[in-house]
């Protein structure tokens, strides 16, 4: 902030007659008097270069905001830009300010005078500017106090209450002084008013044990059924609350019980009301209502009720599946799907099923980042936002954060929740532009068979022993468009497939418990070991998390397994894609061995290259080799 501090002295403050200037405005708080003031510093000719300085620091110490609740930093930049900011405390010179007390102390208006002095106390620490500031700050309360426009003079209250407090014993009897307004001011309303005002001072007269916490109680209690006769049901679940932490301070533990049960109906009677409304409905009713499950749970005596709660929880989430809505936008995919036909057409068939098997590559975890965080830049808001994440059946699975700025960290849910729904868009992409149409124009050219199949996957190495009827089957069955029975296959095989070059990389599978029992490792840890990192690089690990097994992403092992998945999910572009990529691991992997086995002129498979050696040529940028091969 570029001030001419010589310039900016009592005298000429003085000369402005600030109280005077600002006398004719609507609203007595810093953010009117801020617009005012640079309203009248603009007429440049009524002021001399002295007056137009010292009015550039009034706007200045005006345009901070003020956080209340925050006793060390109470006051903070209107805005920050980059590397450039509005005004905070420590621009201020402390020898300027103690220059300009005695002008801050002679302030008639309460709103200025406590601005002025609080910024003087952090940067000069000056005890007068402080016991100044508290006084003002409970004037200027005083007269904004308002029962909607609630949130004024609760700031100024609290800051008044926290400054005081800061003061040590010198503060004491200016913290109760504080104490007693706030009181009288609970008292006045006694719960009438319509919002937040009663509440939030009750809060701080809680925090600092002041008053008798029976009789908040009762003014709480007296919100809440307010509310909830105004069908605001959010409002009266918190003064239930409230009442409950009322009856808490006072050891009335019946009471407490009671203010909790009702608060938790209060969220029951919002779900109700959200599912009458349009563009609310099962949807959100079910939100509301998972939480008055967990608040009922947490009543004494109120897990029969939960219980209740719960199973019409399930109805709604159930319900709620049909409301779920498409979003699609046109893309224009014509090249994408000659490309593929032509890739494939007119080849013999091995070919053609090796230009099937190499046409994608997983997604680049990096390239996913750098979406996600462009995106972030562009719909700022929406990045803010934590989420839910819907099983097949509704349920919620996950509950994903916000985006933080500068994450960078896969494993922090919220930028790992937005790289899965990233790959998702694009793998949906890949197998409706490129994999169907390549696979549909192989089985009407080829009319594939299980011999067919069975030469081109002979010879992988990735292919678990005991298991190649099954990975046949499962992949002779999605090659036909027989998803039900792919769908089932696919998953527990790709899982096998994962285990087995693990293993034969020299990676531990299984644990071994007290007592000698050894349970397999599950797919989540073994896809996190240096094994799988090897063989299928970051991007393919990262790529098999989010289609099987991370309830933030496709999750379809676990959607499978458990029965979740219905018919027509089976028949979903994840199911083909983890279809194609089984087949493209066997297929790659096989044509590798058998091509070392020709380079090298030996007669059978027994006969190969070490089979971790094949694994390393064969992942992750196996596509570009075999392809160019």
């Amino acid at each position: 902030m570029a001030l001419d501090w010589r310039l900016i002295n009592s005298e000429t403050l003085a000369s402005i007659n600030l109280d005077c200037l600002l006398q004719e405005v609507e609203r007595f708080d810093c953010n009117t008097y801020r617009d005012e003031v640079s309203r009248l510093e603009r007429d440049e000719a009524r002021w001399t270069a002295e007056q137009r300085e010292c009015l550039s620091f009034v706007g200045a110490v005006l345009t901070m905001m003020l956080h209340a609740d925050q006793p060390t930093e109470p006051f903070g930049p209107m805005f920050v830009m980059g590397e450039q900011r509005s005004a905070v405390p420590a621009d201020f010179p402390k020898e300027v300010l103690q220059d300009l007390q005695a002008w801050a102390m002679s302030l008639t208006d309460p709103e200025l005078r406590a601005r002025f002095l609080d910024v003087l106390w952090i940067q000069a620490r000056s005890f007068p500017a402080a016991q100044g500031a508290v006084e003002a700050y409970l004037a200027s309360a005083l007269r904004l106090e308002h029962p909607k426009e609630w949130t004024s003079c609760h700031k100024r209250l609290e800051r008044a209450l926290r400054l005081s407090t800061g003061l040590g014993k010198g503060g004491a009897a200016l913290r109760l002084r504080v104490l007693g307004e706030i009181e009288a001011m609970v008292q006045r309303h006694r719960g009438t008013d319509p919002l937040y005002l009663t509440l939030r001072l009750t809060k701080l007269l809680l925090e600092f044990k002041h008053g008798d916490s029976r009789q908040f109680a009762e003014f709480a209690k007296a919100a809440a059924v307010a509310a909830e006769d105004a069908k605001d049901f959010w409002r009266a679940k918190d003064y239930y609350q409230l009442a409950a932490e009322c009856h808490r301070a006072a050891g009335d533990a019946d009471g407490e019980s009671a203010a909790m049960r009702c608060s938790a109906e209060s969220l029951v009677k919002e779900a109700e009301l959200a599912h009458k409304q349009p563009g609310r409905g099962a949807m959100v009713a079910a939100s509301v209502l998972s939480d008055a499950v967990e608040a009922m749970r947490q009543v004494a005596g109120g897990r029969e009720r939960a219980a209740e709660l719960h199973e019409r929880l399930l109805l709604l989430q159930q319900e709620s599946v049909t409301e779920l809505k498409p979003i699609s936008t046109s893309i224009d995919t014509t090249e994408l799907v000659q490309r593929a036909l032509a890739a494939v057409r007119d080849r013999p068939i091995n070919e053609a099923v090796y230009a099937l098997c190499t046409m994608a590559n997983p997604p680049s975890v990096a390239k996913l980042k750098h979406e996600v965080h462009e995106q972030a830049r562009v719909a700022v808001f929406g990045s803010l936002l934590s989420s839910e994440v819907l099983n097949s059946r509704g349920r919620v699975v996950a509950r994903p954060p916000g985006l933080e700025a500068g994450a960078d960290d896969p494993k922090h849910e919220g930028l790992r929740w937005r790289m899965f729904r990233h790959a998702r868009l694009g793998r949906g992409i890949t197998v409706q532009a490129m994999l169907n149409p390549a696979r549909m124009e192989i089985l009407v050219a080829h009319g594939l068979d299980r011999l067919d199949l069975a030469s081109l996957i002979q010879y992988s190495p990735w292919i678990p022993p005991g298991h190649a009827e099954s990975v046949l089957r499962a992949l002779l069955a999605g090659f036909h468009g027989d998803m039900l029975v792919a769908g089932h296959l696919v998953p527990p095989q790709l899982e096998a497939l994962v285990r087995h070059v693990v293993e034969s990389r020299g990676g531990a599978t299984t644990m071994l418990e007290p007592g000698g029992v050894q349970p397999e490792r599950p797919l989540g840890v073994l896809l996190e070991t240096t094994e799988a990192l090897q063989a299928f690089g970051a991007d393919g690990v990262f790529e098999l998390q989010d289609l099987l097994i991370d309830p933030l992403g496709t999750n379809l092992r676990n959607e499978v397994a458990h029965g979740l998945l219905d018919d027509s999910g089976l028949f979903g572009a994840d199911v083909l894609y983890a279809w194609w990529l089984l087949l493209r691991y066997c297929v790659v992997t096989s044509k590798i061995v058998e091509r070392r086995q020709t380079e090298s002129a030996l007669p059978s498979v027994a006969d190969a290259p070490d089979t971790r050696k094949v694994q390393d040529d064969a992942s992750p940028g196996m596509n570009e080799d075999s392809a160019a091969d």
